[in-house]
């Protein structure tokens, strides 16, 4: 036994309740089993409960063993002062509180059907690619697709943890952290972090004086990439070299190693190069993010908005500054447009609105990714296999958070499906 699995039966109540009697022999009646607790002290809160006569209102404290209570110190702390009840699955010794008070207390072996301790062995010990696999579509479609939903919020909320650090970095500058975060998703997944450091280096409001001069804004952030320090011989990366050379002593702008950049490994499409030339295409693009986002726009407009082509015709015919590559096209993909919706838009939005105190933008956000279509990749495909499909990309958001925050960690106990194949 487990105390994780104590806390889930007591608090689904999945235990013969009849002719309950705690070790001393008086009879227990349990009308309200509480509310979990997830902070300091007892384990279940405001629980009513009739024990003999008496009713009790107070909490209620979960060990496996009744003396886990001295092991755990409860005894010094007066948070437990009020624990009217013990549950506990082998009493091996009376506990007292603090004060000197006797806690009555329940056993709960023999009161829980062997079924339910089996399944959720399987579930801990099975070698499947998810715990309930073998048992997933036994669930009910209307449960798992209410189980997506939240998950798909709960996505976004822990997709804000990485905007707010930007954010307060930025000092609460919602255009700088657009920018950043919309530069680092370019740069996914090998130059990420190179990106994230371009886009710190370079504030937006610097390129933002140069909109009229797109070649500047291409030029400062090339330069100071560290890109244009070799040997160069075409005349687009000459001119951009000629003209950061001019930028970097005004802005003093501090150029990065160019061994930062990785190109080893990936398609051409998504050399840093070329995503530094559609960077500088979206910023000349779209003037003020916030006022996009407030904008209220569904994804189609958004897809439109960011099928940017890289400013000069040069990105036309190359991936990189030194060699020709006629099949480029340089323009964003719908693939990659896609994914900058689900990772920065829909992330960004959410929280904006959250911080505003406007739910119609948090709302925005989830609509925006049940618009766009399911994400392929190999986990999605594999949730595929079992029998759940993804009709939208928030689903698919919402699978990736699920096999990675409960099914990799076995949290079947937390997980609206792991709790149905348990009962």
């Amino acid at each position: 036994m487990e105390e994780q699995l104590l806390h889930f039966i007591w608090h689904r109540q999945l235990f013969v309740r009849d002719d309950l009697l705690t070790t001393t022999g008086q009879a227990v009646a349990i009308l309200h089993s509480g509310t979990p607790n997830h902070d300091q002290g007892p384990d279940f809160l405001q629980c009513r409960i009739r024990i003999g006569d008496q009713l009790w209102a107070g909490h209620v404290e979960i060990h496996v063993r009744s003396s886990a209570w001295y092991l755990h110190t409860h005894d010094h702390d007066s948070h437990y002062n009020n624990v009217i009840l013990h549950v506990v699955w082998q009493e091996d010794q009376p506990v007292y509180t603090q004060d000197g008070y006797r806690i009555p207390c329940i056993e709960l072996a023999g009161r829980v059907e062997v079924a339910l301790l089996d399944r959720y062995r399987h579930l801990m010990n099975n070698e499947e690619w998810i715990p309930c696999a073998s048992a997933l579509t036994d669930v009910s479609v209307l449960v798992r697709t209410a189980w997506l939903d939240r998950l798909m919020a709960e996505r976004l909320e822990a997709k804000t943890e990485a905007i707010l650090r930007v954010l307060k970095d930025s000092d609460d500058n919602w255009e700088q952290t657009f920018y950043i975060m919309l530069a680092r998703q370019l740069g996914a997944p090998a130059n990420s972090d190179a990106m994230e450091m371009l886009a710190s280096r370079v504030p937006l409001h610097l390129l933002r004086r140069h909109g009229d001069r797109p070649d500047q804004i291409e030029a400062i952030l090339f330069g100071t990439a560290g890109m244009l320090g070799r040997e160069l011989t075409d005349p687009y990366p000459v001119r951009m070299k000629n003209e950061f050379d001019f930028l970097k002593k005004k802005y003093a702008l501090l150029p990065m190693q160019a061994l930062q950049w990785r190109f080893m490994r990936m398609r051409p499409p998504h050399f840093p190069t070329m995503r530094i030339a559609q960077l500088a295409a979206l910023i000349h693009a779209m003037p003020f993010f916030v006022s996009l986002l407030e904008a209220g726009m569904y994804a189609a407009e958004w897809m439109t908005r960011l099928s940017v082509q890289p400013l000069d015709a040069f990105w036309k015919t190359h991936y990189h500054f030194t060699a020709v590559a006629p099949g480029a096209s340089g323009r964003l993909g719908v693939g990659t447009v896609g994914t900058l919706l689900i990772n920065v838009v829909a992330p960004v939005l959410f929280l904006y609105g959250k911080h505003q105190g406007r739910a119609e933008m948090k709302e925005a956000a989830i609509r925006l990714l049940s618009e766009l279509p399911s994400e392929k990749n190999a986990i999605v495909t594999r949730w595929q296999r079992c029998g759940w499909i993804a009709a939208d990309a928030g689903q698919s958001q919402a699978l990736l958070h699920l096999k990675k925050q409960y099914c990799d960690t076995r949290r079947c106990l937390h997980c609206a499906v792991g709790m149905q194949v348990l009962k």
